[in-house]
């Protein structure tokens, strides 16, 4: 509240210092430069962004998991690229080099991943495998913000990545995202696209004589931050690491005292990997008799990401099994900072006794 209301007092609520100091910080957490990163209203609007900047064609193919969030897979199909879903691993949920391997062809372009609930996909195989075949790598790093594979922070090991920090995720800031590339070059032109295609040369900041004078690159959207949503970020950002701290150790407490229940767990998190810890999800074939159970008893659950080959709108022919079964018995339980030890034991006693 100190922080949004020294934003007020400035009197200028839009993008501008805080929005600038953001993004600087998130990069030197993130361990790039800030040429690499730019900040955007939403994750969402990134990838639509990263679509546009892309520009392929209409025969072209981008592969994205069926268990993933539907804002990929809208930017796709808004951008009139042949969207074609690939299966997922039955444990990780993540997308692997052999349900790649599966529905790649020669028309494959890029390939948009997620690390599923804050674990890291396997990143070497499959950015070996799309290397070698001249595919492009687009993290979506809404559910990991902070999670690292081998030392360095996904979002930031394919060509691209996108961040969420929505009032669902990680750090949140109510809206707000960012966008990466590994080319800066690249990034100075994603970044018009996402602000009206303005030039940056253009305007008040130009020093022309004729300030109102501007020019354009691109027919660009409107896509930014805000000074009020970098400010809460800023203090977010100094929290964060408790967040997660907290969050790993209610992941914990449900591995340990649900491990007795017929519940099939998450797996165990390799030591190359590091988990943000956004989901806690478990299988059971009654699934929905739990879901409900846990409702009628003040615990909300649910599922994501439902698979969207199963959406009719976007005419997927890809058959994904795994993902068939997922969807039918897949839950995420309560995971976030707030939960306090009562609250996951009351949780982990209901289920128990719903098994009873």
């Amino acid at each position: 509240m100190a922080a949004v209301k020294e934003v007020f007092a400035s009197n200028w609520i839009g993008r501008g210092e805080k929005t600038t100091q953001f993004e600087s910080n998130l990069a030197s957490v993130l361990n790039v430069s800030k040429d690499n990163v730019t900040s955007t209203s939403c994750c969402t609007n990134g990838l639509f962004a990263l679509l546009k900047f892309l520009n392929l064609q209409s025969t072209d193919e981008v592969i994205s998991p069926s268990i993933s969030f539907v804002g990929a897979a809208n930017a796709v199909k808004a951008n009139g690229v042949n969207l074609v879903f690939a299966d997922v691993d039955p444990l990780s949920f993540n997308i692997t080099v052999e349900t790649l391997e599966n529905v790649c062809t020669n028309n494959t372009k890029a390939v948009i991943l997620i690390h599923y609930g804050g674990v890291p996909a396997d990143l070497n195989e499959i950015i070996s495998f799309c290397d070698s075949n001249d595919i492009i790598v687009i993290e979506d790093n809404a559910c990991s913000p902070f999670s690292f594979y081998e030392g360095q922070s996904t979002g930031t090991i394919g060509d691209f990545g996108v961040w969420s920090f929505d009032s669902m995720k990680i750090l949140c800031c109510g809206d707000g995202g960012l966008v990466y590339s590994k080319n800066p070059e690249d990034l100075s032109i994603i970044k018009n696209i996402l602000y009206l295609g303005l030039d940056s040369d253009s305007g008040f900041s130009s020093k022309k004589e004729a300030w109102w004078e501007f020019s354009i690159k691109s027919f660009g959207d409107r896509h930014i931050m805000n000074d009020i949503s970098s400010a809460i970020g800023l203090e977010q950002l100094k929290k964060v690491k408790g967040f997660i701290s907290r969050r790993k150790e209610i992941h914990e407490m449900y591995d340990f005292h649900l491990r007795s229940t017929p519940l099939l767990l998450p797996p165990k998190i390799p030591a190359s990997k590091n988990s943000s810890y956004y989901l806690y999800w478990v299988r059971t074939k009654d699934r929905n008799k739990l879901a409900y159970f846990l409702r009628e008893n003040n615990i909300y659950t649910t599922f994501r990401y439902y698979p969207l080959h199963l959406i009719d709108e976007y005419g997927s022919t890809t058959s994904c099994p795994t993902s068939d079964m997922i969807g039918e018995e897949a839950l995420c339980l309560p995971l976030h900072q707030k939960l306090s030890d009562l609250d996951v034991q009351f949780i982990v006693k209901t289920i128990k006794y719903f098994f009873k």
